[in-house]
């Protein structure tokens, strides 16, 4: 079996776990996810099997959308709710105009320091590696940009603000979380998350895990994925030999895309052509 997933990944359980159980689920060890969720968040994971696994790195993960819930008063050592509180203050009730005032500077592009409980190498090692064993280190500033945000509620009794991101790659929620209470004169932690989207793809097309699992859903095929990402053109059996055997190094073909999937005569994913400086597709992955 080949194919992809767009499964909702549930709380309390990381990424890898996910594809480890449904590489045991379809006896295989070639599972891929594609962009890592924390343990504590939720939301979209697009999880490939076998041969599919060649596609997933040309699904482009740019753009991701976030819904998260922000708790105010109280700071952790990770920025979210599995790690241990350091600070807790009684935070001040706000009108949703001074969060809206707050959001306002926390759009476009910016820079932000990673948190120490991160997978960045710095000299071989993972940050999170380094802050289990209590050494905290200077970390470079990262370009980012917050493409929109959106407050959805503010819950005073709970002292809980939830809002919608969209970000670039590389954007770490649990540091706009700590920033924007911390812009609102307090400090706190993000209690929740979940992934909303993936550059065209949502939650919306997601399924459970425990229904992947029980055989109630089948993967999506390549190509229906990756058309939502780039143009798809057939050719004859003779020009997919050449382009399996390596001699159709570039294509002549025309396409608003940068990528193109080229697919045989019954509709099986064969490569991907990438558009060069010159303006050629050039052969960049088989996928069969």
């Amino acid at each position: 079996m080949d194919g992809i997933f767009f499964i909702d990944k549930p709380i309390g359980i990381s990424s890898r776990n996910v594809c480890n159980q449904i590489g045991k689920k379809f006896h295989t060890k070639k599972v891929g996810h594609l962009g890592t969720l924390d343990p504590f968040a939720s939301g979209l994971l697009i999880v490939a099997i076998n041969k599919a696994t060649k596609a997933l790195t040309f699904l482009d993960e740019s753009i991701k959308e976030y819904v998260a819930t922000i708790k105010l008063g109280v700071e952790t050592d990770s920025l979210d709710n599995t790690g241990k509180v350091i600070k807790e203050i009684k935070p001040k009730k706000y009108c949703e105009e001074d969060i809206i005032n707050v959001l306002k500077k926390f759009k476009g592009p910016l820079k932000q320091i990673p948190p120490m409980t991160s997978a960045i190498h710095v000299n071989g090692k993972r940050l999170y590696e380094l802050a289990h064993q209590g050494i905290e280190i200077d970390r470079k500033a990262r370009d980012i940009t917050v493409y929109e945000n959106k407050l959805i509620s503010y819950d005073k009794e709970n002292d809980e603000i939830t809002i919608y991101f969209k970000v670039s790659s590389g954007t770490y929620i649990r540091t706009l979380g700590s920033d924007i209470a911390k812009e609102l004169g307090s400090i706190g932690h993000l209690n929740k998350l979940e992934r909303t989207g993936v550059n065209v793809f949502s939650i919306k097309e997601c399924s459970s895990l425990e229904d992947v699992l029980n055989d109630k859903v089948s993967p999506k095929k390549v190509k229906d994925v990756l058309l939502k990402v780039m143009d798809v053109t057939s050719f004859n059996e003779n020009k997919i030999n050449d382009i399996k055997n390596g001699k159709n190094r570039y294509l002549e073909v025309e396409s608003k895309n940068n990528r193109i999937l080229v697919v045989d005569s019954s509709d099986n994913e064969i490569a991907i052509y990438t558009k060069n400086k010159e303006g050629k597709f050039e052969f960049t992955r088989g996928l069969f």
